[in-house]
């Protein structure tokens, strides 16, 4: 089994962790007076407040610690891809068609985490370059909330020359992939 790691989402960790330090600090500097000044009311909202702020900050902190969660595993049967804590997708190497390299344009869209067009591909990125994974037959897959049938996986990870020649070595011919059944 072969592990590609997508690179690290700093572009989005620092912005987010300062975002949830200070929020909380506000929030914190807002809600003392009324613990030091006010009267009963003004106290169990303050404690209500906090238990707000505490909740925000867990489930950002949460959030900033799962956007790290990243990779692509290949074995002899299947490739499965896992970006962030949020969405993971497996197919068999066997209905891998083909993987190329690809330039997506604009690329600035296709940079910064999960997309998709909402009708057969889904791209996962957080840097670097794109390898288009072309499937013999669509993969339903849960991108919440709902389901798409994929044909088309981008996937941008450090090391792309080494998952594609990985794809490559473990694709079978086109002629060997059995046809699309019709459905009755």
């Amino acid at each position: 089994m072969r592990r590609f790691d997508f690179a690290t989402a700093f572009w989005f960790r620092v912005p987010l962790k300062v975002l949830v330090l200070c929020v909380t600090v506000f929030a914190f500097l807002s809600l003392v007076p009324a613990l030091m000044d006010g009267d009963p009311d003004d106290v169990k909202r303050a404690i209500f407040g906090f238990t707000i702020v505490a909740m925000f900050a867990a489930i950002a902190s949460t959030f900033a610690v799962a956007i790290n969660d990243s990779f692509v595993e290949v074995d002899e049967q299947s490739v499965y891809v896992r970006f962030e804590a949020f969405f993971n997708m497996e197919f068999p190497l066997r209905d891998v068609v083909s993987a190329e390299l690809i330039d997506p344009r604009p690329r600035w869209r296709y940079r910064f985490g999960l997309s998709t067009n909402f009708t057969d591909r889904i791209s996962c990125s957080h840097g670097g370059r794109f390898i288009e994974i072309t499937l013999a037959h669509p993969w339903r897959t849960r991108l919440w909330p709902r389901y798409i049938n994929v044909t088309r996986v981008w996937l941008a990870v450090r090391d792309a020359d080494a998952l594609l020649a990985t794809l490559r070595a473990g694709t079978a011919p086109a002629e060997d992939v059995a046809p699309l059944e019709k459905a009755a």
